[in-house]
């Protein structure tokens, strides 16, 4: 599939589906050096712009320099935010509250992937209130500013999700906040910026997109309108994700762009299950461990277990997952064909036991809502082998 197909397939599946509220609320610009035209569109919002990128990519690759020049072009006064990590701290998201309660944007702009997309998510609702309590659903969240976000990975989906993930390091909780106020009104993905993410960005962002859609897809309650935007995700994986990190050409990472999308759709139509609430303890008792990676720790024991407790009807999904991916339909040497192509397996990070039994606590604590949601039964010792035949002395 070639890139303007995918980009017909977007379109058409936007219009298919347009009765459905979030989508139709999306409004999704894919581009290159279309930085101007996503600063234009800023300024229907306002004139103060709360600007947030992470703490170095931005600036090193000189888009820092870009956007500061046309935000001054267009009048637009902005506060720039950049003390944001790879795997964003509350404390870090209330720092930028506190900048944003003293300067009163009208717009907060992410320019960033997942994390800092997140964070801006989180700042633009948490003026009238503390963030943790939304999370914890101790108080109704009920108003934000706008966002708008400009996608430098082609992973996580965030810049057409209405989510956002918290780590409080106080707790060694990793927990996502849920509310239509989180997506973005307008989301920007610009080729100019995609091309310059690092190998190990586009191998972690990519699987993460992989990881949504195979999940999504595989659960038992995954809609008719999830599944062809999964299938879509499947199709531009498999063209475009492993010549996308072996540096093959613009065109394959436009491919990955529309990946991601499809893939983000989807997760906000149903969620995700195992794998993410696993994944998730993971990297918030280990901050080294992006969320890619982690999910690349746990995803083919989970997947193994399932199908090994699943259904005919699971298996069948599964196999086809598989051969959508390109392989054989053995899904769980599919993924570690992957993972392998992606150097995926190979880490430094070890686990002992006192992790991984921590890990297993989380999992079934705090995130046990997405173990129910596994489309097959998995008892505690099930997901107490996933852990540690994934993640003990690796």
């Amino acid at each position: 599939m070639d890139t303007n197909s995918e980009k017909e397939r977007l379109d058409e599946l936007l219009l298919k589906y347009s009765n459905i509220d979030y989508i139709n609320n999306l409004e999704i610009h894919v581009g290159q050096n279309n930085h101007e035209e996503t600063v234009k569109g800023l300024t229907q919002f306002g004139k103060k712009v709360m600007f947030c990128t992470g703490t170095r990519a931005m600036r090193n690759y000189g888009f820092l320099t870009i956007y500061n020049e046309l935000f001054k072009k267009h009048g637009l006064n902005a506060l720039h935010y950049d003390n944001i990590s790879s795997n964003p701290t509350l404390k870090q998201m209330k720092t930028g509250v506190k900048k944003a309660k003293e300067f009163q944007p009208d717009v907060i702009f992410a320019l960033g992937g997942g994390s800092v997309i997140d964070t801006s998510k989180v700042i633009a609702v948490s003026l009238n209130g503390d963030v943790w309590d939304y999370v914890e659903k101790k108080k109704e969240l009920d108003s934000g500013i706008p966002i708008v976000a400009s996608s430098t990975t082609s992973g996580t989906g965030s810049h057409v999700t209405p989510y956002a993930v918290v780590t409080n390091t106080d707790t060694l909780e990793k927990k996502t906040l849920k509310n239509t106020l989180l997506l973005p009104k307008k989301s920007y993905i610009d080729l100019d910026i995609i091309r310059k993410m690092p190998d190990q960005v586009i191998a972690t962002t990519g699987f993460d997109v992989l990881c949504h859609a195979a999940e999504v897809y595989t659960r038992d309650d995954c809609t008719t309108e999830a599944a062809e935007f999964c299938e879509a995700a499947f199709t531009s994986l498999r063209e475009h994700l492993i010549a996308s990190y072996n540096g093959d050409g613009i065109n394959n990472k436009l491919g990955m762009i529309y990946a991601d999308i499809f893939s983000g759709i989807a997760l906000t139509l149903i969620g995700t299950h195992v794998p993410h609430a696993i994944s998730h303890p993971i990297s918030a008792r280990f901050p080294e461990v992006n969320h890619g990676q982690s999910l690349a720790y746990v995803m083919a024991e989970t997947s193994k277990k399932q199908i090994e407790n699943g259904s005919d009807t699971l298996k069948s999904k599964y196999e086809k997952v598989s051969r959508l991916l390109g392989g054989n339909g053995d899904f769980v040497r599919t993924i570690f064909n992957y993972m392998k192509l992606l150097d995926l397996d190979k880490t430094k990070q070890t686990f002992n036991q006192q992790d991984c039994e921590l890990i297993f606590l989380d999992t079934l604590g705090y995130r046990k809502g997405s173990v129910k949601r596994s489309p097959a039964p998995l008892s505690k010792n099930d997901i107490r082998e996933i852990i540690y035949n994934s993640l003990e002395q690796r």
